[in-house]
């Protein structure tokens, strides 16, 4: 792996050789969930509304833990520019052990209080009993996801995201190959329906943390861990990693939570609600792409140009990755609205499912330019260790809008699932215009990591 050639004249060469490879990464990740819900969609909107919400438990709860190690990419991003390679080595170490750790932790609470936690999310007691048994597959193997999003993170921070990339694909292909072999027990194999879509995810995870790993393991990249740095306790390296990942971690449990008391008024609504819903958000989840992979490269270049000393070239990576950001997501919210219905019908969805969903789709064009200022500037002020002011955001935003507004327009107004998406983009438009003030206020530059 070759470090990043950090100036000016390379700018753009740098955002497209670490944004394209995570931008085909976030596709395959995201393809992970959409292709479980068109191969469960063909036993109906039950099992689409079950997977769809013990799938989105599972992203919720592997996303909060994850951000226990969120200060590992900023760190790592900072001793690489630095040219402090050793010292990024010990910090990646540890937060593979960490995560390691926070893995074995919380996997029985899942295991064991399944059903609980779907019950909290308001779910008819059908699509509770349906979606219990697919919560506790994919739960048991939560140390393997938090192993490969941690993993990634090192690499990114080091500059390297073809590798992330490479290996979703891989966990892509072993999980659609074993849908179509376990959900419609195809030869040999058992039929075990929504059952078979967590074997398949499950399994898929498994492989790629351990192909994750020796990727790491291996010696054959300029960051090189040893399984000796991951059994040792480097305390200083710990406490700086919890330190810049606290806030971020109060950020995700936030956003995450916010996204679940979303999805539970949405369940309030119903079952062709909830389904509906999971198709819109499956749809929608792929103009995310453009703006995650930006906010990944742009939080790697920020670190990387801090740590060399270099803030112009900080400064001017986040403004670049935004006018990339809003052209291409421009262009999804363009194809939202022209090609809803030809998208939700790819989920085979019944007909008032099918309507629904277009709504919504047609809705979530309304956000994608805040979406994509947000996602770039909020990746960027992380990337050089400001967690604080992407947190801030997020808690106000959750708080005072997000969730109240999608109450109001949805519930309170009886606007139904339109009214709880358009609640939704309110939200974000408003959480767009906090982050560039605080990106304009500068406090990014000051913070030491």
């Amino acid at each position: 792996m070759h470090l990043l050639n950090l100036t000016e004249k390379n700018l753009n060469k740098n955002i497209l050789k670490l944004s394209i490879p995570a931008a085909i990464e976030n596709v395959l990740h995201m393809s992970v969930f959409i292709s479980d819900t068109i191969m469960v969609g063909r036993l109906g909107t039950d099992a689409i509304a079950a997977v769809g919400l013990a799938g989105t438990l599972f992203f919720v709860i592997s996303m909060i833990f994850s951000s226990l190690n969120a200060g590992t990419i900023s760190i790592v991003a900072r001793h690489i520019g630095a040219k402090e390679i050793n010292h990024a080595q010990i910090v990646g170490a540890q937060a593979i052990s960490m995560s390691l750790f926070t893995g074995i932790i919380i996997t029985p609470f899942l295991i064991f209080f399944s059903k609980e936690f779907l019950v909290l999310m308001s779910a008819e007691p059908k699509i509770v009993d349906i979606s219990k048994g697919f919560l506790q597959i994919v739960g048991s193997f939560l140390v393997f996801r938090l192993a490969i999003l941690t993993c990634n993170g090192i690499l990114r921070g080091a500059g390297d995201t073809k590798t992330p990339m490479k290996i979703t694909l891989a966990i892509n292909c072993i999980n659609i190959l074993l849908n179509w072999l376990l959900i419609f027990g195809i030869g040999p194999f058992p039929k075990l329906g929504i059952l078979g879509s967590a074997w398949s995810t499950a399994i898929a995870y498994t492989i790629g943390a351990g192909l994750l790993c020796t990727k790491l393991f291996s010696g054959k990249y300029a960051l090189h861990i040893h399984i000796r740095q991951i059994l040792q306790i480097h305390a200083e390296s710990i406490r700086r990693i919890v330190r810049i990942s606290i806030p971020a971690t109060i950020d995700t449990v936030a956003t995450q939570m916010g996204f679940l008391f979303f999805t539970k008024i949405v369940a309030i609504l119903g079952t062709v609600s909830l389904a509906a819903h999971q198709i819109a958000i499956r749809i929608e989840s792929i103009s995310f792409m453009p703006g995650f992979a930006l906010a990944i490269s742009t939080a790697t270049l920020v670190g990387q140009s801090l740590g060399a000393k270099n803030v112009p070239l900080a400064l001017l990576s986040m403004k670049r990755s935004c006018y990339f950001a809003l052209i291409l997501m421009g262009l999804f919210a363009l194809v939202f609205l022209v090609f809803p219905e030809q998208m939700a019908t790819i989920f085979k969805p019944e007909s008032h499912v099918l309507s629904l969903a277009v709504t919504c789709v047609m809705i979530a064009s309304i956000e994608q330019p805040a979406l994509a200022v947000y996602m770039v500037y909020a990746g960027g002020l992380r990337g050089a260790g400001d967690t604080i002011s992407p947190m801030t955001v997020t808690i106000v935003g959750t708080l005072c809008l997000h969730v109240p507004m999608a109450y109001l327009f949805g519930i309170t107004l009886g606007w139904g699932l339109a009214g709880v998406w358009f609640g939704a983009a309110l939200d974000w438009i408003c959480r767009a215009i906090a982050i560039y003030i605080l990106y304009k206020r500068g406090r990014w530059k000051k913070i030491i990591v």
